[in-house]
């Protein structure tokens, strides 16, 4: 495919400019003063470890599940920060940073080398911390004990750098004596001995630096701006050290909003006298007026969730709930997480300005686990990337001048639609309106009024033409590409081959195709969800159901029906049972379905496949597609999809998996199925008093025969005595 391997070739020497500039960048970055930073990594680390040991004093009692989850959530960010770490994601230190420099940390600006370089320490030091918060919250502290040695009785909480020699004497300050450091240790969590009676005991549970020191009003460190005007000046270098020397503490608002107000203040740090005065500050329940966008949204989830309200008959379906959480974070990310009685219009209109700047992708592929802030600066630099390539090609003369605007334009990464820019906007909106109805927040009514949301005419398009459907010629096409008639290997289903491989690439998408499910209601179905529902031939007469008509589709089922004792076929059904039932879900209420299985199906051997998986055990009948980092069950397989469609030549705005359904749609009711009908099989609600609240749905026997009308005359021919998807004839 020439064509698609010159984009590449493009593509590819973009990436080489790039990573010959980062190289250029890592040879001039001999500049930045390390150890000063290294020495300004261990009261950044102990301070996070100190906030989430306040924060547990402060929690309450906790059951095994939270226990669990709190160890789970531990385990996860570890792996968050190590996937950051791997790609070079240094905004995800930027919280960490922030509180820093609320305690008075001199943390170099941001935009500079010494703070990209300080990011990445906190980055790499991080999964250790959560390694020792997972223990600690099962009550593990053997870290105080067999970590660190026990320090002098004469120097309680006294300390240097990872690396100080034993014996290393600090210098006093405005006339304190020196002091001399224990014997450094490998660790970062220091040690307290256990015969200091003047130790309170909230810090041998959350243990404080080991570092001498510093009064507010005589510290040695310099103005800040200096630090960041001049990293590299005489004053600057001491200033980092010095925050060595600077006991982290963090009160229980720090941990929570990054605020100051130190939990432990030092009175006393003579080595006659060392006492330690402890100024515990009450968590208490935050006021619903005090609540930030992220608190009121995560509040009003939770209350409309079924098992905090069993008798709600509106609960939110899992889709609706992540789409809520989304638009929170986006707000959080792009404006900040203010609190929602201080949102103006002014914020209302920028989000809406912001929303504009994230990909189209956000939450998917390469902008998956980031925030929208950092979405949007990944997107800027690919659009910078590929515009840059575009203006150089230019220049040498291998672009028409007259076509530069247009290649500019297809360099851009694509950003969120307005209609997604009102599905967000909605959810904020929504969300001041039940603060201020409901909850009694002092909500300005005149946010409540702004008109924000852009019209259909500003959309200006059809809400049928949000997506594309598969043409028929298109169907006979895509299942006869190398996936489903043959292919080079598993990782090669794009290349023509001898291997045929049924597994979920083989099977969802026929099932989309042909039963009209979504992407994630394919990924979670179970070995148990796919049933045969047997029926006595009398009860299809007073529905004139012929099962002796050879042009309908009963003689093909019958094939897999039980037999009597006689050898008899039985009438029965194979169905598959849309349920949210063991862990599952369903977009909405009528979601919850019964589809029968396309014949073609069944003769392509799909009964098979769930054997096979019933005797190995299984119980997803496609595993691995609920990965827990994904955002919805499935997504994976449909991101591979979008990918084969460009690999075979099919890839067009608008076509994507969820086609299918659309295909799915206009092909039932092109046949003349009724639509209430098409509504059923398809999960969606029915519309009017009488479908809606009398309406008790189809019979079987009527579905079967909807579903079996669906023929896209896709090309099969018979193969070792076995029905399979075949190339065309005479291709």
């Amino acid at each position: 495919m020439p064509g698609l391997a010159r984009q590449r070739g493009r593509r590819l020497s973009v990436v080489v400019d790039a990573v010959l500039a980062l190289l250029g960048e890592v040879m001039q970055a001999g500049t930045i003063d390390t150890s000063a930073l290294r020495a300004l990594l261990q009261p950044i680390l102990l301070g996070e470890l100190e906030r989430a040991e306040v924060a547990r004093a402060l929690g309450g009692e906790r059951g095994p599940e939270e226990i669990a989850r709190r160890v789970q959530a531990e385990l996860d960010a570890v792996a968050t920060i190590e996937d950051a770490v791997r790609h070079n994601r240094l905004d995800a230190a930027r919280a960490v940073l922030e509180r820093a420099v609320t305690v008075g940390l001199p943390v170099p600006a941001a935009e500079t080398a010494e703070h990209s370089y300080l990011a990445r320490l906190v980055l790499r030091g991080l999964p250790r911390i959560h390694r020792i918060n997972a223990e600690r919250e099962q009550n593990h502290y053997d870290d105080l004990e067999d970590v660190l040695p026990p320090l002098p009785a004469s120097s309680m909480a006294v300390g240097m750098p990872a690396g100080a020699p034993s014996g290393t004497a600090v210098p006093g300050v405005e006339g304190r004596p020196a002091t001399v450091v224990a014997p450094s240790a490998p660790a970062l969590v220091p040690t307290v001995m256990p015969a200091q009676p003047a130790v309170q005991s909230s810090l041998v549970a959350a243990p404080v630096a080991s570092i001498d020191p510093v009064e507010p009003n005589t510290s040695p460190v310099p103005n800040r701006k200096e630090v960041e005007a001049h990293p590299h000046s005489q004053a600057a270098q001491p200033a980092v050290a010095a925050a060595a020397s600077v006991l982290v503490t963090t009160s229980s608002a720090a941990a929570s909003a990054g605020s100051t107000g130190p939990a432990a203040s030092v009175v006393d740090r003579t080595p006659e006298a060392t006492t330690v005065e402890a100024s515990p500050q009450p968590q208490k329940t935050s006021p619903a007026k005090d609540w930030t966008i992220q608190q009121a949204m995560g509040e009003w989830v939770r209350r409309r969730q079924r098992d905090t309200n069993p008798h709600k008959t509106a609960a939110l379906c899992k889709e609706e709930e992540r789409n809520y959480r989304v638009a929170a974070e986006l707000f959080t990310s792009l404006i900040g997480d203010r609190r929602a009685v201080e949102v103006t219009e002014e914020d209302l209109l920028r989000f809406r300005g912001e929303l504009h700047r994230v990909p189209n992708l956000f939450g998917r592929g390469t902008y998956r686990n980031m925030t929208g802030a950092e979405a949007v600066a990944r997107a800027d630099a690919v659009t910078a990337s590929q515009q840059a390539a575009v203006m150089a090609r230019a220049e040498d003369g291998q672009l028409d001048r007259d076509n530069l605007a247009h290649e500019m334009r297809d360099a851009e990464v694509p950003r969120l639609s307005m209609k997604t820019v009102n599905k967000h906007l909605d959810k904020i909106k929504g969300l001041l309106r039940w603060l201020r109805t409901t909850i009694k927040v002092a909500i300005d009514r005149d946010l409540l009024d702004l008109k924000i949301r852009y019209d259909q005419k500003d959309i200006g398009r059809a809400a049928n033409a949000d997506r594309e459907a598969f043409s028929s010629a298109e169907m006979r096409k895509l299942f006869a590409s190398p996936c489903w008639t043959g292919c080079a290997g598993v990782d090669y289903r794009h290349r023509p081959g001898s291997n045929t491989v049924k597994d979920a690439k083989f099977w969802i998408p026929l099932l989309a195709a042909l039963e009209g499910v979504r992407l994630g209601e394919a990924a979670q179905l179970l070995t148990t969800d796919i049933q045969l529902r047997c029926f006595d031939q009398e009860d299809f007469t007073d529905w004139d159901v012929d099962l002796d008509d050879p042009s309908g589709p009963w003689p093909r089922l019958r094939r897999f029906s039980p037999k009597d004792a006689d050898g008899v076929p039985t009438v029965g059904i194979w169905c598959i049972d849309v349920i949210p039932e063991d862990g599952k879900s369903v977009k909405t209420p009528s979601s919850k379905r019964i589809i029968p299985i396309h014949p073609l199906l069944l003769e392509l051997g799909f009964l098979d496949y769930v054997d096979a998986q019933k005797r190995a055990g299984k119980r997803d009948l496609f595993p691995g597609l609920r990965p827990e980092k994904a955002t919805c069950a499935g997504e994976n397989l449909g991101e591979w999809f979008s990918r084969y469609l460009e690999y075979i030549g099919m890839k067009r705005e608008r076509l994507s998996f969820h086609s299918f359904r659309h295909s799915f749609d206009t092909h039932l009711l092109n046949r003349e199925v009724p639509d209430v009908r098409v509504s059923e099989l398809m999960g969606h609600a029915q519309h009017g008093q009488t479908r809606n609240r009398y309406y008790k749905g189809a019979r079987l026997a009527k579905l079967t025969e909807a579903i079996a009308s669906i023929n896209y005359r896709l090309h099969t021919a018979m193969v070792d005595g076995q029905l399979c998807l075949v190339l065309p004839p005479g291709a």
